[in-house]
């Protein structure tokens, strides 16, 4: 199915450029028949550059993407066994709809390496062979596409403050638009996975996410204890290794920008990480159930030093 949408895609490049082409040989026609001025000719002229730009445009994406082979675990967690046998070793359990990395298949096996740790076997009964498109970093703030998943809404209020008068699904929508506007203003296409206060399942954030083709994914959180005032600060999520240094780059920049306490990095089994193939990180920038952080975040200026402290970080990370 890969092959056939990059062959899809050659064909209307060509009919692209070939339309482009003969765009300007009309115009040029025209105006040696009929005698159109100078000013027809050049528009003529402009609008045939402007299409090939966009054909080349459309071209060089297609270049830069790449595509990989995993597999994907299904609806239950399963066994990693040192061979593909069920009577071999138990490595590990792998989480249900987890990617991991395929290597090749021995009957109704899988051979895989699970996170950049543990290889071994899983059943193919349990599992399911996909190509995905392998994330490129951009290259400049232009390029980036940015995907914000303002935690909770609708029927989900999220965690609530200690006198239940602010929702985590109302502050998380308000940060999530300050951030859009700050990266926005930069050049990055920024999409919001919900504007309003509307539910969605974390299977459609996921979707979100992939279907966009999101450089960098950030879901953001506002934390709570099981006790008022037991715990402050701001953490910074990922699942999969291979994105273990975006998250120490988008931390030290809150670290650097926050007021509060920055608790650090560290792993999280969150379905909004685990079933993304894109680079993706969960932030709780903070703690609803204490006093001192909620004060802190409901304003629009500690909002604003969370994007200030994202276009930082994301600006460190294309760069290097």
């Amino acid at each position: 199915m890969r092959s056939k949408k990059r062959r899809t895609k050659r064909v209307l490049f060509f009919l692209t450029i070939i339309l482009g082409v003969g765009t300007a040989s009309y115009f040029k026609f025209r105006t040696t028949i009929l005698g159109t001025n100078a000013a027809d000719e050049a528009v003529a002229e402009k609008e045939s550059q402007k299409t090939l730009a966009i054909a080349s445009t459309n071209e060089t994406s297609e270049a830069e993407s790449l595509t990989t082979t995993v597999v994907q675990i299904g609806e239950e967690d399963i066994p990693l066994y040192s061979q593909p046998d069920a009577d071999s070793t138990e490595i590990t359990t792998v989480t249900r709809g987890e990617y991991v990395e395929f290597i090749d298949e021995s009957y109704d096996w899988y051979h895989v390496v699970v996170n950049g740790e543990y290889e071994g076997y899983v059943s193919s009964l349990y599992s399911e062979l996909l190509d995905i498109d392998e994330p490129v970093t951009p290259t400049s703030l232009e390029n980036t596409v940015v995907v914000l998943n303002p935690g909770h809404g609708g029927d989900d209020t999220g965690a609530l403050s200690n006198d239940y008068y602010y929702y985590e699904k109302d502050i998380t929508l308000a940060t999530a638009q300050v951030i859009q506007e700050t990266l926005e203003a930069v050049g990055c296409t920024v999409i919001l996975t919900r504007d309003s206060d509307t539910t969605e399942s974390l299977d459609e954030i996921c979707e979100d996410s992939i279907d966009n083709q999101a450089d960098f994914f950030f879901s953001l959180h506002y934390d709570s204890t099981d006790y008022m005032n037991d715990a402050s600060g701001m953490t910074t999520y990922y699942y999969y290794e291979k994105y273990a240094a975006l998250a120490e780059t988008i931390n030290q920049a809150l670290a650097y920008t926050s007021p509060l306490e920055n608790r650090g990095v560290e792993v999280g089994n969150f379905q909004v990480l685990r079933q993304n193939t894109r680079p993706a990180l969960l932030l709780e920038l903070g703690y609803m159930n204490n006093d001192y952080d909620l004060a802190t975040f409901v304003t629009e200026y500690y909002q604003q030093q969370v994007a200030d402290a994202l276009l930082e970080g994301i600006t460190e990370y294309i760069q290097s």
